[in-house]
């Protein structure tokens, strides 16, 4: 089956992908001057980032977009001008070691002043509403778009961007809505695009909102006029809503489902490509080539997701101890001491060790998945690049319609399996003499690495496309563990609101520790400037 039968969207693929590389080759290949940190303060700002990262447990590939936002957050309050907010964010990132030494040219700075400076007339054009509170909606709103923005300027986003849009071409063909499901043909194409983002490159809310925004204002990223923002920052509210909207939309969840059970198809594609980078025309020059390819790619993923599996679980782990570790010091043992007048050192030792070895035992426990998946990947991905795209159709849910009695009667079942979860839990621990400080600790803990678990698993879950099969043991710990794992949900999501640790580390350590850094280097270069008069 030669290159001829590939299909429209497949060369496009591949053609997008040979232009990204080519650009990816000469981005920072320049004659001009390329930006340079002092190694001593280089690493003392990466170890400050790696501890800041411990203690505020996110995905790896949303680190760097992290720190620009929580950068350009502080920076802008503090800096006079977008030239000092664009200069000192990229210092930063390098020292950081989210972007390499000595291969900036310093014209990114430039390039990122641009960005920065439309970002904050945006957002001084907003009117005050009667309250004086519009504004202040909308910053976070608007930084997180920003910093989206900053850095696809400082990464090219060629590769990515180019499986994206292949990934919703194939997506709007394959995807076959239930009779019960009643959007318009626009609500449809955004919530596959925002499953999309979701599932393939791992979009948090941010970049989801970014992607949205470009799509539906492409104007906003060829430097509009001062016209053109003033006019959008007259609607930003309604431009917000409108894209949280579809990021909120009734059947979001029902799409993101629909493509993550078959999102194996496209991430193994997209890992054949770059793996292939120089040789892409011969791979995609027969099926057989392509068929050695795949297998060869899906036998990578498999070590790669178990490697990135256990690096993962590390972080957690960590996250999870020193949290545990300081919360014990600062409640568990003073209580016991001073309320109590005893301690349970049993009770304490459990509670910082169950959680991590918890983590441990989840990770022992996940299986490469089987060569059954590796043939039935083989052929999902074939089909896609030679255009069949009528078989095996992507199938979108709707909400299960109950009668209210039905409702009422799962909830019911459902409360007394949760109390049941937790009950069990609470009189075995009270049983080893753990008193409600113990208690509530552990379930905490518990529940939090129990959602951590389900989320890492996810990693290798990702990479199947056949179908799991439950047996009554599996139904049986599914149904226990489900009310725990959905606490460890929402006690993340407040963790990530209220994380007293982060909120310490950003607002009253990290901006006097960066200032310190910022003098610290240009005394080292002071000093080194000094010393070239003397020689």
């Amino acid at each position: 089956m030669p290159n001829g039968n590939l299909s429209k969207e497949t060369q496009e693929l591949l053609d997008a992908y040979k232009k990204a590389i080519e650009l990816e080759k000469k981005y920072n290949d320049t004659e001009e001057d390329k930006i340079t940190v002092h190694q001593v303060s280089g690493k003392i700002a990466f170890l400050y980032e790696k501890f800041r990262n411990t203690i505020d447990y996110k995905e790896e590939h949303l680190l760097r977009k992290n720190a620009i936002e929580r950068i350009l957050k502080r920076r802008i309050m503090t800096e006079k001008t977008e030239s000092d907010v664009a200069k000192f964010l990229v210092y930063e990132l390098i020292r950081a070691r989210y972007l390499p030494n000595k291969k900036i040219p310093e014209s990114r700075i430039k390039e990122i002043e641009e960005i920065v400076g439309k970002y904050t007339f945006l957002l001084n054009k907003i009117p005050e509403s009667e309250d004086g509170r519009s504004r202040e909606g909308v910053f976070d709103w608007i930084i997180g778009v920003a910093s989206c923005e900053i850095e696809e300027k400082i990464v090219p986003h060629g590769r990515e961007n180019a499986m994206v849009a292949f990934t919703r071409e194939i997506v709007e063909k394959k995807v076959t809505l239930k009779e019960d499901i009643r959007i318009t043909p626009q609500e449809r194409k955004n919530l596959i695009y925002a499953a999309v983002l979701k599932n393939l490159i791992k979009s948090d809310l941010s970049m989801i909102r970014y992607r949205l925004f470009i799509m539906k204002h492409s104007e906003w990223v060829f430097a509009p006029s001062e016209e053109t923002i003033a006019r959008l920052a007259l609607i930003i509210n309604s431009v917000t809503s409108e894209i949280d909207g579809v990021i909120n939309h009734t059947y979001s969840d029902n799409f993101s489902r629909a493509v993550k059970k078959n999102i194996a198809y496209f991430t193994t594609l997209q890992d054949v490509i770059d793996g292939h980078i120089d040789d892409i025309d011969y791979v995609f020059s027969h099926h057989f080539h392509i068929e050695d390819s795949i297998k060869e790619t899906c036998v990578k993923k498999y070590k790669r997701a178990k490697t990135k599996l256990n690096r993962a679980a590390m972080r957690s782990i960590t996250y999870i101890f020193i949290t545990k570790v300081i919360l014990a010091l600062i409640i568990e043992l003073p209580f016991d001491k001073y309320i109590v007048g005893e301690v349970n050192y049993f009770a304490l030792g459990v509670n910082i060790l169950f959680p991590p070895l918890l983590m441990a035992l989840v990770v022992l426990t996940i299986k490469v998945p089987s060569k059954k998946n590796t043939d039935l990947i083989v052929t999902g991905v074939k089909d896609m690049i030679y255009g069949k795209y009528e078989g095996s159709p992507f199938i979108v849910k709707g909400i299960s319609s109950r009668t209210s009695l039905f409702a009422r009667v799962f909830k019911l079942l459902y409360l007394i399996v949760f109390v049941i979860s937790f009950g069990g839990i609470i009189f075995i621990l009270h049983k080893f003499g753990f008193n409600f400080i113990s208690i509530g600790l552990f379930l905490f803990f518990i529940s939090v690495v129990s959602y951590f678990g389900i989320r890492i698993r996810q990693n290798t879950r990702e990479l199947l496309v056949t179908q799991k099969k439950e047996g009554i043991v599996g139904f049986a710990a599914d149904l226990f563990s489900i009310p725990i794992i959905q606490v460890g949900h929402w006690l993340s999501v407040k963790m990530s609101n209220i994380n007293v640790f982060v909120y310490v580390m950003d607002f009253i350590i990290e901006a006097p520790f960066k200032t310190f850094v910022d003098i610290f280097e240009e005394w080292i270069y002071y000093i080194k400037e000094e010393k070239d008069k003397i020689e």
